[in-house]
């Protein structure tokens, strides 16, 4: 049996729409599933905990999430028992984790592949632990902390979002809302300890530690990172003018970014972030704020259907 899971809200409702249309796809004809719509935020980690009560791991094929990165994020919380594969249709508006698998763009071969090839590919995830919280949660694509999660919350908020994924441009909306808050952005102080040393950062833009390169709907924020389950990428940019930020987000597609001198890697498979004042953060799109942070790899990598 597949578990299909549906955000109906996610990228303004293309998610389930991309369900209604695939509803009768030949190959969903030939299998047996089930399907749950999430309610609210946070409702998908509950329906997967709900599920493994109910049925045995051995009993559920695979996990097929319809919507956006949050989803996926919720489910992969929820998933406890890592034996089950999962798979992804992007209907959100960002869509980063489909693009570090990577999975195709067109639906019907994911779920062509998911159904018929049952080819699956392994992808690490990180996790992380707040104090304030006490509970180790995961990410599927990166935590960030600084600007691009002043970002990303209003971008989540904004009305120009919700517009812009009627048309399928939901992630300018992020490029809108980095223009516009990079003239009220302050710099925050962060320090990082890593492999028994550590630095810090007095004028930080962003810090951000990615499983795999992409966020933002497709920017190439740490180029460097690659999806395996030994290390992280970590990226700090320090002491910029604001002004050489439009420069250095206008190369963020192509990655080279990472040549401004204000811009450092690291790569390392632990990290605690440290302020001493309550800074943002997000995870995987999702936002909040926090004065400390520590961040490792995931022990067991997912196992994810429908790559070609």
């Amino acid at each position: 049996m597949y578990i299909i899971i549906i955000n109906p809200v996610a990228g303004n409702g293309r998610a389930n729409r991309f369900y209604k249309k695939l509803i009768k796809n030949e190959d969903l004809q030939h299998i047996s599933f089930q399907t749950y719509y999430t309610e609210y935020e946070g409702h998908a980690e509950k329906i997967i905990l709900e599920l493994l009560n109910k049925f045995s791991p051995t009993e559920i094929k695979a996990i097929i999430v319809f919507g956006g990165d949050g989803t996926m994020n919720e489910v992969l919380n929820g998933v406890n028992v890592f034996g089950i594969p999962v798979s992804f249709i992007p209907g959100g508006s960002g869509n980063d984790f489909a693009r570090g698998v990577p999975l195709d763009k067109n639906p019907n071969k994911i779920l062509h592949n998911i159904i018929s090839k049952d080819k699956k590919t392994s992808y690490s995830l990180g996790q992380y632990y707040l104090k304030s919280e006490k509970e180790i949660r995961k990410f599927i694509n990166c935590i960030g902390f600084g600007f691009d999660a002043v970002v990303a919350k209003s971008a989540n908020e904004s009305k120009l979002k919700k517009i812009l994924n009627k048309i399928k441009l939901g992630k300018i909306s992020y490029l809108f809302e980095l223009i516009k808050q990079l003239f009220f952005y302050k710099p925050i102080t962060i320090t990082i300890e890593m492999d028994g040393k550590s630095k810090t950062f007095h004028r930080c833009l962003l810090m951000t530690i990615n499983n795999q390169p992409y966020f933002g709907g497709g920017m190439k924020i740490n180029p460097l990172a690659k999806n395996n389950d030994e290390h992280f990428s970590v990226l700090v940019v320090d002491s910029i003018s604001k002004w050489k930020v439009l420069f250095l987000f206008g190369t963020v597609f192509t990655g080279k970014h990472i040549n401004f001198k204000e811009v450092h890697t690291f790569n390392t498979s632990a990290v605690k972030v440290t302020s001493k004042e309550m800074i943002p953060f997000q995870v995987d799109g999702e936002t909040g704020m926090t004065k400390s942070c520590y961040v490792e790899k995931h022990e067991s990598p997912i196992q994810v259907l429908g790559v070609s």
